[in-house]
């Protein structure tokens, strides 16, 4: 990273073109270094996408013709996509149900391939509807491989994002983003090495064997995995924001403590908020457009009030909603596990438009005493939680079995007392109880990091005020104390190999 903004910087001073290029190579050298051969892969999705992408912009008017090409380019995409994600998995349950014979050694998932793939599909999408202008190769090099957001997100569009490798200020060094960036960076260090991966151990540990386990460990499983997951994503969010900064570019947000969510569709738009928007807009969106044709055809209303009536609600909500969200829950992973996930979220979804639907708009309404409201967000935020964690077992459990048997336990329904399998695989027990609370304390009543930064904001979207003052960054000795020691433990604690959860997604 330090050479890698001296070349960017130096170059900069002298060619924008030529810094732009130097960060490309980094960002190649980064990709590479895990396993080189993947870089193949990666340089061919490139040029493959960027002439697609050129052919259509060349057939502009010619609207049957672009569509072709995207529909090449999108298939062309998502075979890549399922022969390394999906294929083998489901020729090991073909294998399993006795459907065929034939089975297929597995090979290593290539790093980053759904993120720069859904990246670029959604550039092909654009350029079809005009909505992206034509750029040389090395901008949209730039555009794909940029390394902050290369292997996990965020998802990025190029009109957030190219416009700022335009201005000539990006190239000049600024003490200020550099500062902010590298605190950022070092906050999403240090949730990733000294929070999310302390729970590891525990959470993998009850994953291996969820049948054995009683109650009590069944739920610290469940509540380490629940925390494991919410730390480490936002710390590689922290890390990717604070990383583009210190090249003057600012990322979109992509998690604001979700686990604050008064309910399941405020969790989406605070949970991978840049997934949710690139399916909102390239999959939810053109399905609601597709029912609304099909509804005008056939005669039947469409205003805001027919989706009001069971009918409308089902074919303009519902459906939609529920596809969007399965095909996401099979985005993150092959498996019968993946696809409950997504079906339970679907669900989750459609009864919270539901509600908000069909239920008397008194009922709606927060109430208006201050105890009477902060029981009710108590209520819905217990509630909103509780639901995603089922669903996270899932998420997480190897197998359906695995998580059925995990959840059988969380309600007792495990032989052997609430205690079961706790020596073996957990420890102490007051240790492991205090850690959970205390991190949960941190996850629903502190500031997140960029509320914490409000004053100096590095990322693009609105965010809710910071109500504590000890809490909001300054550039001062005592943060400066604060982070170098938050480095150093960080730093100090990286004795294990342990990837990102999001890193073979």
């Amino acid at each position: 990273m330090p050479l890698a903004l001296l070349a960017y910087y130096l170059l900069g001073r002298i060619n924008h073109r030529a810094a732009e290029l130097s960060l490309v190579v980094s960002s190649l050298i980064f990709y590479a270094w895990w396993n080189p051969p993947f870089l193949l892969i990666l340089m061919s999705s490139i040029a493959f996408n960027y002439s697609i992408s050129h052919w259509i912009t060349r057939n502009e008017g010619f609207d049957l013709r672009q569509s072709a090409i995207l529909a090449l380019g999108i298939i062309t995409n998502l075979a890549v996509l399922i022969y390394y994600k999906y294929l083998f998995a489901l020729m090991g349950f073909l294998d399993s149900i006795g459907v065929t014979s034939l089975k297929l050694d597995p090979v290593i998932l290539p790093l980053g391939i759904s993120f720069y793939t859904f990246t670029q599909i959604g550039y092909l999408v654009d350029c079809r509807q005009g909505m992206a202008k034509e750029r040389g190769l090395l901008d949209y090099c730039l555009f794909v491989t940029f390394f902050p957001h290369l292997i996990a997100g965020p998802i990025l569009h190029h009109r957030e994002i190219m416009p700022q490798f335009a201005k000539s200020e990006t190239y000049r060094v600024s003490r200020r983003n550099m500062a902010i960036g590298l605190t950022i960076f070092i906050i999403g260090l240090a949730k990733k090495v000294l929070i999310a991966d302390s729970l590891s151990q525990v959470s993998g540990a009850g994953f291996d064997a969820p049948g054995t386990l009683g109650l009590i460990p069944s739920w610290l499983t469940a509540l380490s995995f629940s925390l494991q997951i919410y730390f480490d994503f936002s710390g590689y969010s922290d890390m990717a924001i604070g990383l583009a900064y210190m090249f003057n570019i600012r990322f979109p947000l992509n998690f604001n403590s979700p686990y604050k969510a008064r309910n399941i569709i405020d969790f989406w738009q605070r949970w991978h908020m840049t997934l949710t928007r690139y399916l909102t807009l390239y999959l939810y969106n053109p399905m609601a457009i597709w029912v609304t044709r099909r509804r005008i055809a056939r005669g039947a209303p469409i205003l805001t009030r027919d989706s009001k009536t069971v009918g409308g609600f089902v074919t303009m909500i519902a459906i939609p909603t529920l596809i969007t969200i399965v095909l996401a829950g099979v985005w993150h992973g092959a498996g019968l596990t993946f696809l409950i996930f997504g079906l339970l979220h679907g669900l989750y979804l459609i009864v919270n438009h539901a509600w908000r639907t069909f239920a008397p708009a008194r009922m709606r309404q927060d109430p208006k005493g201050r105890v009477a409201l902060t029981a009710t967000v108590i209520v819905q935020v217990l509630l909103t939680y509780l639901v995603v964690l089922v669903a996270q077992v899932f998420f997480r459990a190897g197998t359906v079995g695995d998580a059925t048997a995990l959840l059988a336990g969380m309600i007792g329904l495990h032989a052997g007392g609430a205690f079961a399998g706790w020596g073996y695989n957990f420890g102490s027990e007051s240790q492991s109880i205090l850690r959970i609370a205390a991190f949960f304390g941190m996850a629903w009543f502190l500031p997140n990091t960029q509320q914490i930064m409000a004053k100096f904001p590095a990322a693009l979207g609105q965010i809710a005020a910071n109500r504590y003052r000890l809490l909001e960054w300054m550039p001062d000795l005592k943060w400066a104390v604060s982070m170098g020691l938050a480095a150093g433990l960080a730093i100090a604690n990286l004795s294990q190999h342990s990837e990102f959860l999001y890193f073979q997604f």
